[in-house]
């Protein structure tokens, strides 16, 4: 990347006019505080809420928040006057976006007092979050608030200096008692808007019994069903934008042409016109999100826990073996489709095949190993509770549970080539424990495993059906490989 080139910034937009989203944006007051600013929000709802700007107006500005104590983004984005670039990649070529959506950055652990006076802002009437699972402070096991979570245990003592979403939600919240804003979750999360709600207002009674009533009674917390395929920056992806812009960008995004938001239209303090540029609003997300969850990120899952296994390093790799694309295609149109609940007009067999499609463009480069993080969260609603609903209508889930025993298999932190990783996961210290213990003893392997609640529903996990299917993967994975395994449950 030349350095002599400019970098990004106000001063460089006349020359950028081709790369706008649209004409004159002004200067729009901030209308929404999103929490966990990250590379998803910034190629998804940051598009979005501009574009909805651009097509009918209205102070939607977006004050970006990143959660944790990472102040590279804020320091990136107030280099470039908060623009930025979206590279999208796919067999049409490339382009590149400059998005102008957000105004501010802030660093929640080092201004708290910030962050809060800009929730407490009467002109702020959505607070959206992409904080990923482990940021909702959720314990699968009580299906509510993790009480023992440690930025819970401050936040009750300290409700005024808070450090958890909820914690900070519902400081802001209380002294906005006469306009609530709207709690919007953007998160791959099954019922993400009714989970935020039940650990918002148990946080909140947990205070006082009259805030979480009033919560309960008064914030809205609307499902939400996102998707667009958003890999990690590169340098390479660098050196592309500013190839084709002249500009250097320090943190582009790079995505997918393909784009999906479904909300559910619940926002008495009104909303940008999101409809009016692609978004869908309806009555109920939840048909829309669970095809999400299964269909797409649970074969995300499998590749990515098979795919680390097999030396298939990002997704299109992985997706242009023969045997793997034979697997994934059987596993949605047998085992995953055939659970689904959705509107007469969801055609599944056109979901799944524009699935396999956007797996195989080359261009983005989507990294198993990023994908298989925080598996311990992403288990239960992408692929645990499919293989719940296959067991209950007496149906085969063979290779859903080829899929959770490689996720076994991969916590072992070493591929069938010898080469040795680490595990991104809020359960990490645990799971390698385990995993060790069961080293060379599936046996062994699955009695630790399905003994950890956190994860396994005990009816799922004393389900003799279930452990005969594990035993029989981890036995294949083990003697054969992956790659071998995947040709024979294909």
């Amino acid at each position: 990347m030349s350095t002599s080139l400019p970098r990004l910034g106000a001063a460089q937009l006349p020359a950028l006019q081709a790369h706008l989203l649209g004409g004159e944006l002004g200067e729009p007051a901030i209308g929404i505080v999103h929490l966990g600013l990250g590379n998803f929000h910034r190629a998804h709802q940051a598009i979005y809420t501009e574009q909805a700007m651009l097509a009918a107006g209205g102070d939607w500005g977006i004050c970006g928040v990143t959660v944790l104590d990472e102040p590279a983004m804020q320091q990136v984005m107030a280099e470039q006057d908060n623009l930025y670039s979206v590279l999208t990649s796919d067999r049409d070529g490339q382009q590149v976006q400059i998005v102008r959506a957000i105004r501010k950055v802030l660093v929640a652990p080092r201004q708290q007092a910030e962050v809060l006076a800009q929730m407490r802002d009467p002109r702020v009437r959505i607070v959206s979050l992409t904080v990923t699972e482990k940021g909702y402070c959720y314990d699968a096991k009580t299906n509510g608030l993790d009480f023992n979570h440690p930025a819970i245990q401050h936040d009750l003592a300290h409700p005024d200096a808070p450090r958890s979403v909820p914690g900070y939600l519902v400081a802001a919240l209380r002294s906005r008692r006469d306009n609530p804003f709207t709690v919007l979750s953007c998160d791959n999360l099954a019922h993400n808007g009714r989970i935020l709600r039940k650990v918002v207002v148990q946080y909140a009674e947990a205070i006082d019994a009259e805030l979480g009533k009033w919560v309960a009674e008064s914030v809205r917390f609307p499902c939400t069903m996102v998707d667009r395929i958003v890999p990690a920056t590169t340098d390479e992806i660098r050196d592309t934008v500013a190839r084709i812009t002249g500009c250097v960008d320090a943190w582009p995004v790079p995505g997918e042409s393909f784009r999906q938001w479904v909300i559910e239209d619940d926002f008495p303090s009104g909303r940008p016109a999101w409809e009016k540029v692609g978004a869908m609003l309806v009555d109920d997300v939840i048909p829309y999100e669970l095809a999400k969850l299964r269909m797409l990120n649970g074969t995300h899952s499998t590749m990515a826990y098979l795919g680390v296994l097999g030396g298939f390093e990002t997704v299109d790799e992985a997706i242009a073996d023969p045997a793997m694309f034979k697997l994934i295609h059987a596993m949605m149109s047998e085992e995953i489709a055939p659970t689904l609940s959705v509107p007469d007009s969801f055609d599944r067999a056109a979901y799944r095949d524009q699935l396999l499609m956007r797996y195989a463009n080359p261009a983005l480069k989507h990294k198993t190993m990023q994908i298989a993080s925080d598996g311990s969260l992403k288990l239960p609603p992408r692929l645990l509770g499919t293989i719940a609903d296959r067991i209950a209508a007496g149906a085969s889930y063979r290779r859903l549970a080829l899929a959770v025993a490689a996720w076994m298999r991969f916590l072992q932190r070493r591929s069938d080539a010898g080469l040795s990783y680490e595990i991104n996961d809020p359960m990490a210290a645990k799971l390698g424990e385990l995993a060790a213990q069961g080293a060379g003893n599936d046996a062994a392997l699955l009695d630790a495993l399905l003994g950890l609640e956190e994860i396994f529903p005990p009816a799922l996990a004393t389900h003799a059906g279930f452990r005969t299917e594990l035993m029989l993967a981890l036995a294949c994975l083990g003697k054969e490989g992956a790659r071998a395994t995947i040709a024979h449950y294909a």
